[in-house]
């Protein structure tokens, strides 16, 4: 019997179509994403420098941001909205984060209002927030960030 000597090696042809479908959904995440974070910035909008306030170390990046300009303007995710609008998605962030059997939200609401805007549209929508049906008590202001205070002139 005859044994043959030679190897034969196979050769092995790595797809890459998978892994070209996975970069190419990543980078549609990241857009998208970016895009969504870009919605939360409205470019008229000053926020009041306050000393006393401090970062938000760890922010839930799915929260409700309100943006409040001058002219008392309501702004959700990068459009202006009517007061109807505001007042249904406080009530399905409220839904969103309340517990079984409980009638208080766990969820916080960021609410953006520029430093001229007259106190009465920050108490609506406070007040809205503490309405029986919607149950939002824990609201965060925005205010100046930290790198711009140290740039702002005095």
């Amino acid at each position: 019997m005859k044994v043959s000597t030679k190897r034969k090696t196979a050769v092995t042809e790595l797809n890459m179509t998978p892994m070209i479908d996975v970069v190419f959904l990543l980078i549609t995440f990241f857009m998208v994403v970016t895009e969504i974070t870009r919605q939360d910035e409205i470019e008229d909008l000053v926020l009041p420098d306050v000393q006393a306030s401090k970062p938000d170390d760890n922010p839930d990046p799915s929260r409700l941001v309100i943006n409040i300009t001058r002219n008392g303007t309501i702004y959700v995710g990068g459009s202006a909205r009517s007061d109807k609008w505001v007042f249904d998605a406080l009530a399905v962030e409220a839904r969103l984060g309340r517990s079984l059997g409980s009638k208080v939200s766990d969820r916080v609401v960021l609410v953006k209002a520029d430093e001229g805007v007259e106190f009465k549209h920050i108490r609506k929508i406070m007040a809205w927030c503490v309405q029986r049906d919607i149950g939002i008590w824990r609201l965060a202001f925005g205010t100046l960030p930290f790198e711009a205070r140290a740039t702002a002139p005095e």
